[in-house]
This record gives structure tokens, C-alpha cells and sequence, in this order.
């Protein structure tokens, strides 16, 4: 029985990172002078089109979120990147969960966390 308590105890500290900032993010992306433009957004969840500037929410992946700017009679085709980084409350994990908390946070994609705000370089025709 007090194995089993320990055990428990101990799995329960595991995934620091995804108890502490499990919930998705929330990218600003902007454009570089303000104005609107369509995008298609790419992420862990698939493809979407938007207009810019927007809020985006996306749950936490080590993927990175691509941004494409749709030509049209304003603009020209751009790319941007909303960078996957590592979350550093999975430092957490060294102290207190070990590798069951590291195997959670990976498996959540709480690993990772995203840029907080991305501003796409316009190219006008």
C-alpha cells in the first residue's frame, strides 16, 4: 500500500509544464504596416484562412505555425513564422516529475509554447 502511495504521489507532480501553462496560446499576428490582409494559417490543427491583424489561439505543439499572405490586388505573397520554443516550465520537470512528467508534457505538446505576438512583412505590388 505505501508503494502505492508513493507512486502515486509521485506521478502526480508529473507534467509540470502542463499543469502550470497546459492551456492553449494566443498569437497576436500583425501586419507590418497595420493593414488587413488574408492568410492562410498553419498549424497542428490544419489549414485556415483569416484576415489579418487577428488573434489566433492554438493548442501548444512543437510545431511551428506558418503564416502565408494571399496575393491579391494590394499585396504580394509573404511567409512568416510563429516559432515553436520550449516551455521552461518544463524545468520543473527535472525537480519534481522526472521522465513520467517529461513523457506528459511531450505527449500534450506542452513542452513547447509559441511566440506571443508574430508581425508579417507586407510586400505591396
Amino acid at each position: 500500500m505505501r508503494k502505492l502511495i508513493i507512486a502515486f504521489g509521485a506521478l502526480s507532480l508529473a507534467g509540470c509544464a502542463s499543469i502550470v501553462d497546459g492551456r492553449p496560446d494566443t498569437i497576436n499576428i500583425m501586419t507590418s504596416d497595420g493593414s488587413p490582409a488574408w492568410a492562410q494559417i498553419t498549424s497542428r490543427t490544419g489549414t485556415q484562412t483569416l484576415v489579418l491583424p487577428t488573434l489566433l489561439t492554438v493548442p501548444k505543439s512543437c510545431r511551428d505555425v506558418t503564416i502565408q499572405v494571399l496575393e491579391d490586388r494590394y499585396n504580394k505573397q509573404s511567409y512568416a513564422v510563429a516559432s515553436s520554443g520550449v516551455n521552461p516550465w518544463i524545468i520543473g520537470n527535472v525537480v519534481f516529475g522526472g521522465i513520467p512528467g517529461l513523457i506528459v508534457d511531450g505527449a500534450t505538446g506542452a513542452m513547447c509554447t509559441y511566440d506571443n505576438s508574430v508581425i508579417v512583412q507586407l510586400n505591396k505590388k
